[in-house]
């Protein structure tokens, strides 16, 4: 009969083994659990709704009643608006946002709804807006004639839009969204680069507001409402991250 002699470093070894294995044994019995637990866990789902401001009193397909009845069907748990903090809070009446005032604070009153604002406090606020106002105002002094034909081109897409636009849902649209982008992409060239960076830096601010209230509120639905022209920008965004559940305008609006 062979004798087996067992040196110390092997004994050590094999008990070492034998640890390692109850380790795994324990992580293949919890892993599910934790597998089981992430799953539970829904990601935060996010809307966008394009609004038109003042122009709601002008549309017979997109008035404030038809705004408040898409923001009741829709459920939000929070709303994400396009107000500063200290306007949130007072509820001033906005001369451009009128939507505010005549649906969305109704709405907050009737249901409750948790709300958010996206808009930066101040000095933040004024620093953004003066990047493009002072961009705005140099190229009107410096070369009127391209001022000119931008306002131009302005008015003329809106005129187009106005004509296209016959349901929410066309607001909402994919081929909105490419208008608008057209229209920050001739923006961005014809102005200087102050105008980029305060409409980059105001569109991720609301985008970074947008994603601290979906990651506080997992499982929930948040609503954004924001002008128009914003949309094209945090729609592309969000439907790139992977942390929050994307739902598509166009699939959901009639």
């Amino acid at each position: 009969m062979k004798t087996i002699v067992r040196f110390p470093a092997e004994s050590r070894l094999n008990q070492n083994n034998m640890i390692f294995n109850k380790i795994i044994f324990a992580v293949l019995i919890i892993f599910p659990s934790f597998s089981a637990f992430s799953q539970s866990v829904k990601k935060p789902e996010v809307f966008v709704l394009s609004t038109l401001h003042q122009h709601h009193a002008e549309s017979k397909y997109y008035s404030f009643e038809t705004l408040s009845k898409i923001v009741e069907k829709l459920r939000p748990d929070v709303l994400a608006v396009e107000l500063t903090p200290a306007d949130l809070a007072s509820r001033r009446d906005q001369k451009t946002k009128q939507e505010y005032q005549k649906s969305i604070f109704p709405l907050v009153d009737r249901h409750r709804f948790k709300t958010v604002a996206m808009e930066p406090a101040e000095p933040k606020f004024s620093e953004m807006v003066s990047l493009i106002r002072d961009s705005e105002k140099d190229l009107k002094e410096k070369t009127p004639e391209k001022a000119a034909a931008f306002s131009l081109y302005v008015e003329t897409l809106y005129d187009y839009l106005f004509e296209f636009w016959d349901s929410p849902r066309a607001v909402n649209s994919a081929r909105t969204d490419a208008f608008f982008e057209v229209k920050h992409e001739y923006q961005n060239a014809l102005f200087d680069e102050r105008q980029k960076r305060g409409w980059e830096n105001w569109n991720a601010h609301f985008l970074s507001q947008i994603l601290d209230v979906a990651k506080t509120n997992p499982g929930k639905r948040v609503v954004v409402t924001v002008g128009a022209e914003h949309s094209f920008w945090l729609r592309k965004r969000l439907r790139e991250n992977e942390e929050v559940k994307f739902l598509e305008a166009e699939k959901i609006l009639k």
